[in-house]
């Protein structure tokens, strides 16, 4: 496994990783047969050149104006673009007819040409409009007179024109000119503006902050809102500002971002009123904030555009003195280059090498390609967009993004976007590669690639990021039916992600795809979402043919990996692991392979150091300290003994860091034995005493607190230690006595599983199987405590309106009518009846009769416990401690507060028979700090149990009732009948 691994590290780097590495000289193309790949390099001369200082009159030919300034270089990338269009009509010569006609004829038209250079000087360039490039700016591929052996595709060669930054300088391309003439009040700069509105104001590369409140980060309301239009908000928080006109509120809801204005702000209510009606305002709590008030204008970095007297105000950021030192622009275009070819005439091979793209409005692309082959982006910068980065679009071939820095551009930085079903083959997207870049502070999906074939993306790093996804892969609408598939997402590095973001993975995969793989990544420092939890690592709609292995987590604020609307048996999801945060910070940029010192041997029995000699069978933990010198990674780790491996587990060390590697053994053969981990030095131990035959391990319980009455289900695994075959009973021991027994055959070294189902006593039992360590099974005595309708209480939260509760003592029923957004995460829309503050464990069974006609299949109504029933998720995260065993008409499960977080994130549940007829029973065990449910078709034999896992924050004390809640905002009903609660002996008084 470690060669594989090697290798495909050795052949991705020999492919891209030349892309940071010294390389051969500029030259005249490439054979699109036997020759690899290179990244332009740098040379003492161009063709063309481009400065600040240049004139379009000039001939371009010289770096800088000559003694006279009467030539020298362009002034305008446009102009230099036309040269180049006219340079190639004078060096591209059409092909001759070939000797050999064999085999022989390609559609390109030319057999003469050579690369074409133009540098670009650094300074700042704006643009009044785009730049296009179009097939006749790119370069070409041309049909040499080389002997081709019988192909013409061997000799066929690869011409470029390449775009690149004067060696050493910056060249800047903006989308806005340069605002000078600044004015310095105080901390106040002020200017005047000829335009009509400021969308974006840039200042050295960054865009600044509108003027706002509040200054960092968001107002919540105090309750929730009346209507789509009404947003409570919470003393001084919001004024009645005079310049009200023209503001904008940015709200974050679930799913995305509401953009709005005030029409009113009531201060004497505390009611803000919305110019148009919000969508999702009702679903969730807003998190929001207000801008573009001049009145608001406070803090460093912020601006003000008025409109009416075309003042522009600024505060500039921290350690800026001089305002006409600094690079403040106003971008007016939405777009920087557009390269667009045509399905039957790309543009080939056009490279941009060492340029920064900075500045522009929302709405659109900065760098759009389509129909574009072999184009490159390498070494530039783009930053300051107010829309999205480079987009590559229909009908692009091995398109090259590497060692590009982004940063602060808003709506997606990097997006590779094909057709679910194209509608000719020339519009598949193939072989992209997007690596070594940095990616910080971005918005939207900072890498989204989907219904693409032959997709790399490597060695990236991504950080602070600003959107839902640092990676989208995969589009869900291609289900059925796939062009989306054979990607590459390896050795990138995530970092201090998913701030503001919700109900998200740092990498998400959606729909079909053959052949990807997503391995190898470093994943950590994943802020947790407010209303919905994320992830690592997230299998999204449909994901169907992902192979998930290999990667590296650490500080989830919640949890590794979800799936929603994908099921795991259709994916490939293995050897990931979750680790402590390490002392050091890992390498920016992941790059070559780890390499382990090995260190610190120690061999331990119950913890301690072993000092004496040993009898057969004694566990063991060996373990080791393990230092990786190289690059953060996973290796196979061996366990040694007398020189022969025994043991071997996959191990992930971060870069420049130490982990502490441990394994379990027992040894069986009397006598001295030697014992290494890797490549320590071995250390010696005595074994003494007889061989046994069969060695149980592995000892596990269903549960290990169970209420008297229930069974328990207890498993182990048999191994034969001899050379022959072995039969035996597999024994249960209960407190030293036998319980009971199964009969088992072991072929020579075979392993078995063994099962026990029994149903113990009251009381706190040793348990064992065979010569297994032993472990404790607590089983509670309960009692059946009366529910009248004194005792039950209710609530409704304040999403689930409207909402009904009508309980019926003499029949016993409940029936529970309620509406909502959804009773799953922070939409917690739910009413219930309910019993307060039972302490302890407890079984709560109910019957559920049925629900009304036409009730939506995810209306969820069961059993439901909670710290506290009354403080949903309204305005704020609700009580901890939740867990609802469920049914609705088509589906059964259990979902429960998995990060103790306030609202309930995971689930396990599946589909009831498609004939089934209600009623039905649920069930709902607490076994401490966990609980599991059952169903029941006939009230008397429970199946389909669910567990969870362990509850954060889980109280001694928990309410616990029936309760309902809706998903689509229509109120539907469920009747509930025989509501009962058991509880533990010892707190059976209610308070």
């Amino acid at each position: 496994m470690v060669s594989s691994i090697g290798y495909i590290r050795k052949l991705f780097i020999s492919t891209i990783f030349v892309s940071i590495l010294p390389v051969l000289a500029f030259a005249d193309g490439k054979l699109l047969r036997g020759e690899k790949w290179q990244r332009f390099s740098y040379v003492d001369t161009a063709d063309f050149y481009v400065a600040p200082n240049g004139n379009d009159l000039w001939s371009g030919r010289h770096a800088e104006p000559n003694a006279t300034s009467t030539d020298g270089p362009f002034a305008t990338i446009g102009r230099a673009q036309q040269a180049v269009r006219e340079f190639k009509k004078r060096i591209y010569k059409p092909k001759t007819e070939p000797i050999e006609k064999r085999w022989i004829g390609s559609p390109h038209e030319f057999g003469q040409g050579s690369d074409i250079l133009v540098l670009i000087r650094g300074g700042y360039y704006s643009l009044d409009e785009p730049l296009v490039f179009s097939p006749e700016d790119g370069g070409e591929r041309v049909e040499t007179n080389l002997p081709s052996g019988a192909f013409e595709y061997h000799k066929l060669r690869d011409v470029h024109v390449t775009y690149a930054a004067y060696y050493g300088e910056q060249p800047v391309i903006s989308g806005g000119p340069l605002i000078h003439s600044w004015e310095r009040r105080n901390d106040l700069w002020t200017t005047s503006f000829a335009g009509e509105a400021v969308e974006v104001l840039i200042a050295n590369g960054r865009k600044q902050i509108v003027a706002r409140a509040p200054n960092d980060g968001y107002f919540t309301p105090p309750r929730v809102s009346a209507s789509d239009i009404e947003l409570p908000f919470r003393q001084g928080d919001l004024l009645s500002w005079p310049d009200l006109p023209g503001n904008r509120v940015m709200l974050l809801l679930r799913w995305h971002q509401g953009v709005n204005s005030f029409r009113q702000i009531d201060t004497a209510h505390q009611i803000a009123y919305l110019t148009t009606p919000q969508p999702g305002i009702l679903d969730v709590p807003p998190r929001y904030y207000i801008e573009n008030i001049k009145a608001l204008l406070d803090a460093p970095g912020e601006w003000f555009f008025d409109s009416k007297t075309g003042e522009l105000s600024y505060i500039p950021a921290q350690n800026s003195v001089d305002p006409q030192q600094v690079h403040i622009a106003v971008p007016l275009l939405a777009q920087l280059v557009r390269i667009q070819g045509k399905a039957d005439r790309p543009v080939r091979n056009l490279r941009f090498y060492g340029l920064t793209f900075e500045g522009t409005r929302a709405g659109d692309k900065a760098i759009p390609l389509e129909y574009a082959h072999a184009n490159e982006i390498v070494d530039s910068k783009v930053r300051g967009c107010a829309g999205a980065g480079i987009y590559i679009g229909k009908g692009c071939y091995q398109t090259r993004i590497l060692d590009n820095r982004f940063e602060d551009v808003d709506n997606g930085t990097i997006a590779i976007d094909g057709n679910p079903h194209p509608e000719h083959w020339a519009d598949i997207i193939r072989e992209t590669f997007v690596s070594y870049n940095r990616i910080t502070e971005c918005g939207g999906a900072n890498i989204a690639a989907h219904n693409t074939l032959y997709t790399t993306i490597s060695h990236n790093e991504i950080t602070h990021t600003r959107g839902r996804y640092a990676i989208s892969l995969g589009g869900w609408r291609n289900l059925e039916e796939v062009i989306d598939g054979s990607y590459r997402v390896e050795y990138n590095h995530l970092h201090q992600v998913q701030k503001d973001a919700d109900d998200s993975g740092v990498i998400k995969t959606a729909g079909l795809t053959t052949d990807s793989c997503v391995r190898f990544n470093l994943i950590h420092d994943v802020q947790a979402g407010y209303f919905n939890d994320n992830v690592g690592f997230w299998f999204d709609n449909m994901s169907s043919g992902w192979i998930v292995e290999e990667n590296i987590y650490y500080n989830l604020e919640q949890g590794e990996m979800k799936l929603c609307a994908a099921n795991l048996v259709d994916n490939i999801y293995r050897n990931n692991f979750v680790i402590k945060a390490p002392q050091n910070p890992p390498e920016d940029i992941i790059i070559g392979e780890p390499d382990f010192d090995y260190t610190n041997l120690k061999l331990l029995v119950g913890g301690e150091p072993i000092v004496h000699e040993l009898q057969t069978g004694t566990y063991i933990t060996v373990a080791a300290d393990i230092y990786n010198r190289g690059a953060t990674g996973i290796l196979p780790v061996d366990l040694y003994v007398d020189g022969k491996i025994v043991q071997s587990q996959r191990f992930p060390v971060i870069h420049n860091n130490s982990r502490t590697i441990t394994f379990g053994l027992r040894l069986y053969e009397p006598g001295e034995h030697r014992l290494a981990i890797g490549k320590t030095s071995y250390t010696s131990i005595k074994i003494v005493g007889e061989k046994g035959a069969v060695d149980v391990n592995d000892l596990t319980f269903s549960h290990n607190m169970i209420p008297h009455g229930e069974s328990v289900i207890i498993s182990a695994t048999a191994e034969n230690l001899t050379d022959t075959r072995h039969t035996t009973n597999a024994k249960l021991f209960l407190n030293g006595e036998i319980r009971d027994q199964t009969h088992i055959i072991l072929m020579p070294g075979e392993s078995q599983h063994v099962s026990f189902e029994i149903t113990p006593e009251i009381g706190e039992h040793v348990v064992q199987v065979g010569n297994s360590p032993h472990d404790i099974l607590t089983v509670f005595p309960h009692a059946m405590i009366d529910i009248d309708k004194k005792k039950l209480k209710t609530y409704g939260s304040a999403t689930a309106r409207p909402h009904r509760i009508d309980i019926d003592d003499r029949a016993r029923t409940i029936k529970i009518t309620a509406g909502g957004s959804d009773f799953f995460h922070a939409e917690d829309s739910y009413a219930t009846a309910y019993i307060a503050k039972v302490r302890g464990n407890f079984i709560a069974t109910v019957k559920v009769n049925g629900f009304g006609e036409r009730t939506h299949p995810w209306f969820r109504a069961g059993l439901f416990v909670r710290n506290d029933l009354t403080l949903s998720f309204d305005t704020e995260p609700g009580s901890k401690g939740s867990v609802l065993c469920f049914t609705t008409p088509a589906r059964a499960g259990i979902q429960w507060d998995e990060f103790g977080d306030g609202c309930m994130h995971k689930a396990n549940s599946e589909n009831l028979p498609e004939d089934i007829h209600f009623p039905l029973w649920l069930k709902l065990i607490r076994h401490g700090d966990s609980f599991s449910g059952a169903l029941s078709y006939d009230g008397l034999t429970w199946e389909k149990e669910k567990k969870t896992g362990t509850i954060p924050g889980l109280r001694d004390e928990v309410d616990i009732g029936v309760a309902a809640g809706s998903c689509d905002k229509i109120p539907y009903q469920v009747e509930f009948e025989d509501f009962q609660l058991s509880i533990e002996q010892a707190n059976v008084g209610i308070k």
